[in-house]
């Protein structure tokens, strides 16, 4: 009896053994060792099917707990991260080759205007990482592009829909301006204004759609921007000034939605170091669904330099201005959660709930005497009328291919000899996915 007792104890225990091999080594140094025991007759031959049946089974389980497990690692992560992006080629029409010149020819291009990837990852629910890669310009000399990839945008968003106080860290069109755009080119306001710099914003968003946050960040982004807009004469310069080292510009934001999403208004105050003095700007808008027309959109914006440094050879504040207001028929409109035109995702949801629109645009620039004091010239007005189609959009899965054209007719005031206006057509066809 005692015999028969140690017999069962030894084969418990090469049981726990086997157990124990098979999560340490692999199935066939499993296999030998069981051969091994059975050719010594420590084990018998139906002790060894009843083994090896046994350890057939664990390792199944074992490969299917490992599968379904993994199966559902990788959903969760497919779920938490998305990729988007968009590709677009244009052909630009220009009646005049050069502006300076009223004898100049007209002057076709072919170019790539847009490529851009992103990326948003979610590791929980009230945290958000996104990437936006882009070049632009490519094979347009005018632009003078090239085929370079940058970081257009990389932010990190706290916050949740369900607390009040978000933080956005990182690089992005700052929330100076909407610019919502229905056409082809940009808005001048965007052209002006866009400040697309690393900052770090606090805001606060509660009822009804309002939205307060203040941002800040280094540098001199809008000033810069500015005299890079195309809106007067390159040969008016900045003085030459040491770069700020400290994080000394600041932007005050706000916009609130008080009826039912279809009517938004929206300000902001931005301050700049500068030369000598500070350079401050203000802006203010709307963004309107028409309640006599079904489908129309009308959008303005308005920002005025309040204080500015003296510009190169200059003894005299210029405190320039733009207006742009447009008006868009949409044939299809569906409710979107953004609105604007400076950051990728704002762009893509415009694709995608306004399928098919025309649009006309009316935009100003006052220089504030700026081209008269150095006798050379600056745009005065803009118009512009265009239509986009999406002939491709798939609101499930995110895909959208559009055709657009866009007639756009710029008036400038001249002191010096030069063309008074041009005339220009633009043609872009673009995919997003």
């Amino acid at each position: 009896m005692q015999k028969k007792r140690g017999l069962v104890a030894v084969l418990v225990c090469i049981g726990v053994l086997f157990v124990f091999v098979q999560t340490v080594f692999a199935g066939d140094e499993v296999e030998r060792l069981m051969e091994l025991l059975l050719k010594k007759k420590i084990i018998t031959e139906k002790e060894y099917r009843e083994l090896k049946t046994e350890m057939n089974g664990m390792t199944q389980k074992k490969d299917v707990q490992a599968e379904e497990g993994g199966a559902v690692e990788m959903q969760g992560w497919k779920d938490r991260i998305s990729v988007s992006g968009a590709i677009e080629g244009e052909f630009r029409w220009q009646r005049h080759r050069d502006i300076t010149d009223a004898a100049s020819d007209s002057m076709t291009d072919l170019y790539v205007r847009r490529l851009e990837l992103g990326i948003t990852a979610s590791p929980a629910e009230w945290i958000e990482a996104s990437v936006v890669l882009n070049s632009e310009w490519i094979g347009d000399d005018l632009n003078a592009g090239d085929e370079e990839i940058a970081v257009d945008e990389a932010t990190v968003t706290l916050g949740d829909d369900d607390f009040p106080v978000y933080l956005v860290a990182g690089k992005r069109t700052q929330p100076f301006g909407v610019y919502e755009n229905h056409l082809i080119t940009d808005p001048a306001t965007q052209d002006a204004y866009e400040t697309k710099r690393v900052g770090l914003t606090a805001g606060y968003q509660g009822p009804p759609g309002l939205d307060v946050s203040v941002t800040v960040y280094k540098g001199e982004e809008q000033m810069n921007h500015l005299f890079e807009s195309g809106l007067f004469a390159e040969s008016i310069q900045r003085r030459a000034d040491a770069a700020s080292d400290e994080v000394s510009s600041y932007i005050v934001s706000t916009s609130v939605t008080p009826v039912d999403d279809s009517f938004t208004v929206f300000a902001s105050y931005l301050s700049e170091p500068g030369w000598g003095r500070r350079n401050d700007t203000i802006g203010v808008g709307f963004n309107l669904e028409a309640p006599f027309l079904e489908n129309l959109r009308i959008d303005a914006e308005y920002m005025k330099a309040l204080k500015r440094e003296h510009y190169e050879g200059l003894n005299a504040e210029f405190k320039e201005s733009v207006f742009s207001i447009s008006a868009a028929y949409e044939f299809v409109l569906r409710k979107r959660k953004v609105i604007g035109g400076g950051l990728f995702a704002e762009r893509k949801a415009h694709m995608m709930s306004e399928p098919l629109e025309v649009a006309l645009r009316y935009e100003h620039f006052n220089d504030d005497g700026l081209a008269e004091a150095t006798g050379t010239w600056s745009i005065k007005d803009r118009y512009s009328g265009g239509v986009r189609y999406s002939f491709y959009n798939d609101e499930t899965s995110g895909l959208n291919a559009f055709v657009g054209v866009e007639y756009r007719k710029t008036r400038y005031r001249t002191y010096t000899p030069m063309t008074d206006s041009n005339d220009e057509v633009y043609t872009r066809l673009g995919v997003g996915f």
